[in-house]
């Protein structure tokens, strides 16, 4: 992404409220056995927003083909 590309205070806080409203309910890592280090996947050709989201280390993407329940950022796997 651009340097000067941001994401706005309000985006921000609408990917916050979907996709950590559920974040207890993230399986645990198999390798870790922990869900402290999960985060939300989300699938598909993403919005310029959410791949500034991404690169903020909020929500993983993972493609369009592959689902997946999350992705440990401590083993850096998809769950």
């Amino acid at each position: 992404m651009a340097d000067n590309m941001k994401l706005s205070d309000d985006k921000r806080k609408e990917f916050d409220e979907y996709y950590k409203k559920n974040r207890d309910k993230l399986p645990a890592c198999p390798t870790c056995q922990t869900n402290n280090d999960v985060i939300p996947t989300a699938r598909g050709k993403p919005s310029t927003e959410l791949l500034l989201y991404a690169e903020e280390g909020n929500v993983k993407l993972s493609g369009c083909t592959q689902s997946y329940n999350g992705w440990c950022k401590k083993c850096e796997k998809f769950i």
